[in-house]
C-alpha cells in the first residue's frame, strides 16, 4: 500500500502538468489541441483520485501510529538519517542561540535549511528558523515508566485543537498550494445524436499561500540559557498551545480583519433554532441535501452550547441528543474558539473537505527591549499558515437561539 508522501508527490507532479498545460495555451491565446486536453483531462482525472485517497491514506496512518503506541513499539520515521536529526535535534539550542548563544552543529545546519524554506515561500529570515524537517516528524522518547511517546511540533499543535478529530485534511508545504475543483457532473440521458447537457463543468480552484502568524512569550535570559529538557518541554508545549488555538478560533470566527484566511461562516447564511435538537438536524439535512453526507463527518461546537446540546433529546422522552461524544453516531466536539455569530454557533459537514497548511519552517527570534523593565526577553515565534473550505457546501453553520 502505498503511503501519503507518495501519494502527495503524485498530487504534484498532476498538479504541475495541468500547470504547465493552462500557462501554455494562455500564453499562446489559443485553446487546447486534442492531445493536450487528452492530457489535461487524464491529469484531472488522476488528481481528484488522488485528492480522495490521500485523507484515507492519512487516516490509516494515523490509526497504525496510534496502534503501535498502544502496543509499545516504537513509530518508525522515514530513514534513519531523518530519525537521527530529529532525535538530536534541540528546541532548546535553537531558543539558546535567538537569545545571542552560538549556533552550531546540526542546528546550524538545520537552520540553514530552514533559511531555504522561509525564502521558498518568499519571506526573509531574520531569526533562528526550525526546518519542516523537524517540525513535522515525531520527537521520539522512550522511558521505562511512559513507554513510547510520538509527537512532532505541528502534532502538538493539532493536538491541542479539535481539528485532528473532525478529520481535516493537513497540508505542509514549502510552496503555495493550488486546488483544483471539478464543476458539476450532469449526467442525463439523451438520444442517439442529441449534444450532452453541460452542468456546469467549468472548473475552479482554492489557492493556499502563507499567512503570518506571530506567537511570543516572555522568558528570562537565565532560563533560556540553561540545557534543561524541563523547560524546553514547557516552552514547546506552551507556544503549541498558543499556535494552536489560534489557527482554530480563525478556522470557526471571523479574524480577517487581523489577516487570517477565511473562516468557515464566511458568504453562508447561518440556519437558525431556538430548539437545539432541530438545529442539529436541520444542518444535516442541509448538507445531505448537497450531497456532501459523507466523508470525516462532524460537528464542531461552541462551549456555549455544552449544557443545551447534554441536555437534550433527540427524540423526546426517548434519547438524548448526544451519546458517547457523538449525535447520531457521528463525533460532536466542543471548543471555546468558537465565537458567537449573532448567536452561538455550530458547524457541521464532511471537514475533509477543509485543508489547512503550515508552511515551512517556524523563525524564533528574540526582542530584549520590550520586557527589558521588568527583566524578561521577549520569545518571538513567526509560523506560515492558510486554510480553504474546498467544496463550499460540504460545511453548514447554524446559530441557536
Amino acid at each position: 500500500m502505498r503511503n501519503s508522501k507518495t501519494i502527495r508527490e503524485e498530487i504534484g507532479a498532476s498538479k504541475s502538468t495541468l500547470d504547465a498545460l493552462e500557462t501554455l495555451v494562455t500564453s499562446e491565446n489559443r485553446d487546447f489541441t486534442e492531445e493536450e486536453k487528452v492530457s489535461f483531462d487524464t491529469n484531472m482525472e488522476e488528481l481528484s483520485r488522488l485528492v480522495d485517497e490521500l485523507p484515507k491514506t492519512e487516516k490509516m496512518e494515523e490509526i497504525r501510529k496510534n496502534a503501535a503506541n498502544l502496543g509499545g513499539s516504537p513509530v518508525a520515521v522515514e530513514t534513519k538519517e531523518e530519525k537521527e536529526i530529529v532525535r538530536n535535534f534541540s528546541f532548546g539550542k535553537a531558543v539558546r542561540a535567538a537569545f545571542g548563544g552560538k549556533l552550531d552543529g546540526l542546528e546550524a545546519e538545520m537552520a540553514q535549511e530552514g533559511e531555504k524554506e522561509m525564502a521558498a515561500i518568499g519571506r526573509s529570515s531574520n531569526g533562528i528558523v526550525i526546518p519542516s524537517m523537524v517540525l513535522n516528524r515525531a520527537v521520539i522518547t522512550e522511558n521505562g515508566t511512559t513507554g513510547v511517546e510520538a509527537q512532532s511540533f505541528v502534532d502538538a499543535v493539532y493536538a491541542n485543537t479539535i481539528l485532528d478529530d473532525l478529520g481535516v485534511t493537513r497540508v505542509s508545504s514549502t510552496t503555495d498550494q493550488r486546488i483544483p475543483i471539478l464543476g458539476a457532473v450532469t449526467t442525463q440521458w439523451e438520444t442517439e445524436v442529441s449534444d450532452a447537457i453541460d452542468g456546469g463543468s467549468a472548473m475552479s480552484k482554492k489557492d493556499l499561500a502563507p499567512k503570518r502568524l506571530a506567537a511570543y512569550v516572555d522568558f528570562s535570559k537565565a532560563a533560556a540559557m540553561q540545557a534543561n529538557e524541563s523547560i524546553e518541554a514547557a516552552l514547546r508545549n506552551s507556544i503549541a498551545q498558543a499556535v494552536g488555538a489560534k489557527v482554530e478560533y480563525a478556522l470557526f470566527t471571523d479574524d480577517s480583519a487581523n489577516g487570517a484566511y477565511d473562516y468557515l461562516g464566511n458568504g453562508k447564511t447561518a440556519l437558525t433554532n431556538a430548539d437545539i435538537t432541530d438545529l442539529m438536524m436541520a444542518l444535516v439535512e442541509e448538507v445531505q441535501s448537497n450531497n456532501h453526507n459523507r466523508g470525516n463527518l462532524g460537528f464542531a461546537i461552541s462551549n456555549d452550547l455544552f449544557t443545551e446540546v447534554y441536555t437534550a433529546a433527540q427524540v423526546s422522552g426517548v434519547n438524548p441528543l448526544i451519546i458517547n461524544d457523538a449525535i447520531m453516531g457521528v463525533a460532536a466536539k466542543f471548543s471555546n474558539q468558537i465565537a458567537d455569530i449573532t448567536n452561538p454557533a455550530v458547524y457541521y459537514g464532511d471537514f475533509s473537505k477543509v485543508q489547512i497548511a503550515q508552511f515551512g519552517g517556524v523563525e524564533i527570534l528574540m526582542d530584549p527591549y520590550t520586557q527589558a523593565i521588568k527583566g524578561t526577553n521577549r520569545l518571538i515565534l513567526n509560523s506560515y499558515w492558510d486554510a480553504a473550505l474546498v467544496q463550499d457546501a460540504a460545511i453548514s453553520v447554524g446559530t441557536f437561539g
